[in-house]
């Protein structure tokens, strides 16, 4: 069977995204189950290649720009001019059937935001560019998957935003999505306050919002837990007594993620007409340049990527 072709965008230039593409393209492991088709800037990954990648023949490249010199370590115009483009060009070679997954390295919202583009992030980015009306975003690390409600808000933003029809919306994307490699999935569901809310001592949202997306997911036949508190959720999660474990805000998800494995994290959107991954960190300009950045999660986001394409054949 032949290996299949996944688009990789190289992201944000100035920091460590080109690096880890280049590192992870090196990789045996991703040579062995794809064929990456790499997307960027054509001065800077000529440039950069000599410095990161041994093999040269390990890939294709398609340039969407050619701009070159980019201020390192700190978010620019030009460095997301150069990974916006990227990005589209990369999408119409999925939405085209040209390519059937796509792997995102890492941009910065600051460069975005320079640029003209005002999505929070890569996740409504792509929701916008494939006029996905319905997205979820789920973590994958070791044998651990979860997904957020709420994605790239302010804190004091996620009680407002919290609706019983997102939390349903979210765990119907994420069943979807898990579904076509496992079935009898099982569902852990976090509370927002501590101890999800006490019976409402502590806050009511379990009450007033949770708890009814719990019964309409129940009614579904969703195998599903009602509002547990986040930790006792993370700790059975951890122990591999849920096939998805649903939180209400980022950091909720994050942070537990990255105490567990950081370098293993696979970001990925349900609801595209593609699959799409991602590493599960950030452009990391603080060492950006230094030839010390891990590409782990790289590495780790093209396997699933390459993995689940063959679980769909």
């Amino acid at each position: 069977m032949p290996k299949p072709r996944i688009a990789v965008t190289l992201g944000d230039p100035g920091g460590i995204s080109y690096e880890i593409v280049c590192k992870a393209v090196d990789s045996l492991k991703v040579q062995r189950v794809c064929s990456p088709v790499i997307f960027g800037d054509k001065q800077i990954f000529n440039c950069l290649l000599k410095k990161y990648c041994r093999n040269k023949k390990n890939f294709e490249f398609t340039a969407t720009s050619n701009l070159g010199n980019v201020k390192c370590s700190i978010p620019t115009k030009k460095s997301g001019l150069i990974a916006v483009s990227a990005i589209k060009e990369a999408v119409k070679y999925c939405l085209n059937n040209k390519i059937k997954a796509l792997v995102t390295a890492p941009v910065s919202k600051e460069s975005l935001k320079f640029a003209g583009i005002t999505y929070p992030g890569h996740t409504e980015l792509l929701a916008n560019l494939t006029n996905s009306k319905k997205i979820a975003m789920l973590m994958a690390c070791n044998n651990i998957l979860g997904v957020t409600v709420t994605r790239h808000i302010p804190i004091s933003y996620v009680s407002k935003n919290l609706k019983t029809k997102n939390i349903v919306q979210t765990i119907l994307l994420s069943i979807d999505f898990i579904k076509k490699n496992k079935r009898n999935i099982k569902i852990a569901l976090c509370g927002l306050n501590p101890h999800a809310g006490d019976n409402s001592i502590l806050g009511n949202e379990e009450k007033k919002i949770i708890i009814p997306a719990y019964k309409k997911l129940v009614q579904l036949g969703v195998d599903i837990t009602p509002p547990i508190p986040a930790d006792s959720a993370w700790l059975k999660a951890k122990q591999g007594q849920f096939d998805l474990i649903c939180t209400m805000y980022h950091d909720q998800l994050m942070i537990p993620l990255k105490c567990i494995d950081a370098s293993k994290i696979v970001n990925i959107t349900a609801g595209l007409p593609f699959i799409r991954t991602s590493p599960g960190h950030g452009t990391a300009f603080d060492i950006a340049g230094k030839n010390v950045a891990n590409p782990s999660a790289m590495i780790e986001s093209m396997i699933y990527a390459a993995k689940y394409l063959f679980k769909q054949t």
